[in-house]
């Protein structure tokens, strides 16, 4: 008997397993944005790359990130987004990666030896501080990119992570995938 092929999740989730246990994990002081009502239709126009669909993104508690923090929100396996704050405001970057469209992690440490969990579906990665000069790693074949404007630092990437609409919605904030905008556009 044949054993099933592993999803792409299941092979991201024992991937970043092993990475977190080589690099340890995010020392205390750490918040977790919880997740409800993830999603809703878009009316932006469609993703050119891997899939990715057009969703309004609820990324609860969002509003309330602190400059240099940023949380990683899975919608599914096709679109997940990485909301942040800098000095500029809020800003939101692709969290699926443009080489291979693999969910990607956000570097704990400034070297990216930890990485945050992939979340579950409709599900977020606590807070961090990422690297602005990185920040940002594909765990599926090792890409890295710079937080601040999605491009890459390292390859086989080529292409930088698209940029969309993030709003402030009270303490929540809104991520638009059907929307891209400037990478230096924040809110």
């Amino acid at each position: 008997m044949h054993a099933l092929k592993p999803t792409r999740r299941e092979l991201l989730v024992g991937l970043l397993g092993c990475a977190a246990c080589g690099g340890g994990t995010s020392s205390g002081g750490s918040k977790t944005v919880g997740t409800t009502d993830c999603m809703s239709a878009s009316d932006g126009g469609a993703q050119e790359y891997c899939l990715a669909s057009r969703y309004r993104v609820r990324v609860p508690g969002g509003a309330l990130l602190g400059v240099g923090e940023a949380v990683l929100l899975n919608v599914d396996d096709n679109t997940a987004v990485i909301l942040a704050r800098d000095a500029a405001g809020l800003y939101a970057r692709s969290g699926i990666c443009t080489h291979a469209c693999c969910i990607v992690a956000l570097c704990v440490d400034s070297r990216c030896d930890a990485l945050t969990p992939s979340p579950d579906v409709c599900a977020a990665t606590k807070i961090v501080q990422p690297a602005v000069s990185g920040g940002i790693v594909c765990p599926c074949h090792g890409s890295i990119f710079r937080l601040s404007d999605g491009t890459p630092v390292k390859g086989p990437a080529r292409m930088p992570l698209p940029s969309y609409a993030a709003v402030a919605d009270g303490d929540d904030a809104w991520v638009d995938t059907g929307v891209t905008v400037d990478p230096m556009v924040r809110s």
